[in-house]
């Protein structure tokens, strides 16, 4: 599945990927919040990165997508990663935990 990732969303985005999931990893060092997914398509059924495996799956029941399910999403997940969307709500996220000196 790795492969038909990197051939569906390019290079760079998958290596993108990866950087989200370690910035998740950072952010649950850091505040001591985990914080397992990221929302990658909001509209209609929510598809996420699992931080821990990093599959991309339903949020619904957290299967990984189809290798058919992802080429049909391929162009939104591109289309919202590029645009910043998807760092948007990362930091969003971030944002609203409340830290110790707070």
């Amino acid at each position: 599945m790795k492969g038909e990732i990197r051939k569906l969303l390019g290079e760079d985005l998958t290596n993108y990927l990866e950087l989200m999931r370690a910035k998740l990893a950072f952010a649950e060092e850091l505040y001591g919040v985990r914080m397992n997914y990221v929302p990658l398509v909001t509209e209609g059924e929510i598809v996420i990165l699992d931080k821990n495996d990093g599959k991309i799956k339903w949020l619904r029941d957290k299967r990984p997508l189809t290798a058919e399910e992802l080429s049909g999403l391929a162009e939104k997940i591109k289309e919202n990663l590029e645009s910043g969307y998807v760092e948007m709500l990362l930091t969003m996220n971030i944002s609203c935990i409340n830290t110790p000196g707070e």
